[in-house]
């Protein structure tokens, strides 16, 4: 089991010690550093790895540091995987929290019940993140018409069958002409990997989709990507499944 790495931001010793221990017993966490104030933890995460914030809601003297949601909303914008929790010893400061999209809100004296059950959602959304980060740095071996090549998954765009020949188009506009495989081949072979069948002579990222047209009085529909000029068909049969999907997994996307 993978560590998440913690830093803990509070000016009372006695708390994050208190912290320290309750932490140590899930044996999920590694407490890697404290910080005093928001802006020495704001130091902190610029040139050290950390996965979870605890800190209270007011670390310490006002007239030194803000409040701890400050943290969530600051490090949503430049490290957005960090998951940060607020405490307190009052729940009027919890609608802030959550509104600055904390991952949760404790009171103290800590509540061991309450604690275990936001463990459960830290875990559950850092064990989602290593996923999305195992997948972007895999590759596959694949082969051309000029051997066999390496090609990092997060790479592909969309892949397209047009004349009985395959082709990967990447992310950067190389094209990628494959031999020996079948469509449903290459759909198996991403399976899992975040791509969609969206037609029956292409697959797509869909993490790359930056946007679905549907002209539902001439029933076309078509994908068009981030930095991909031009645009790729769309099952009208799939239409309904892809927004649907997309709506579930992604933001930023014009539907």
């Amino acid at each position: 089991m993978m560590e998440m790495k913690v830093l803990l931001v509070d000016s009372d010793q006695q708390l994050r010690e208190e912290l320290v221990v309750m932490l140590h017993a899930f044996q999920c966490f590694r407490v890697v550093g404290t910080a005093q104030t928001s802006t020495e933890a704001i130091e902190y995460v610029q040139s050290n790895e950390v996965d979870i914030i605890f800190a209270n809601h007011q670390p310490a003297d006002p007239r030194i540091t803000g409040v701890g949601e400050y943290l969530s909303a600051v490090l949503g914008q430049s490290h957005p995987h960090i998951q940060v929790v607020v405490y307190s010893n009052s729940e009027e400061w919890a609608f802030n929290a959550f509104r600055c999209q904390c991952a949760g809100y404790l009171l103290t004296p800590f509540d061991p019940l309450a604690l275990q059950s936001l463990v459960n959602r830290l875990r559950y959304i850092f064990d989602l993140q290593q996923a999305k980060r195992e997948i972007s740095n895999r590759s596959i071996m694949i082969k051309t018409r000029s051997g066999y090549q390496l090609t990092r998954i997060s790479d592909i765009l969309f892949i397209e069958r047009s004349n009985r020949k395959n082709r990967i188009v990447t992310i950067d506009g190389q094209e990628i002409a494959l031999l020996g495989y079948t469509m449903n081949q290459l759909e198996e072979m991403l399976e899992g990997c975040g791509f969609y069948r969206c037609y029956q002579s292409f697959i797509v990222n869909l993490s790359q989709v930056a946007a679905v047209r549907a002209d539902n009085e001439a029933k076309n529909y078509a994908i068009r990507f981030k930095e991909y000029e031009g645009e790729i068909l769309l099952s009208r049969e799939k239409y309904a499944e892809l927004v649907a999907l997309l709506k579930g997994r992604y933001a930023g996307i014009n539907i």
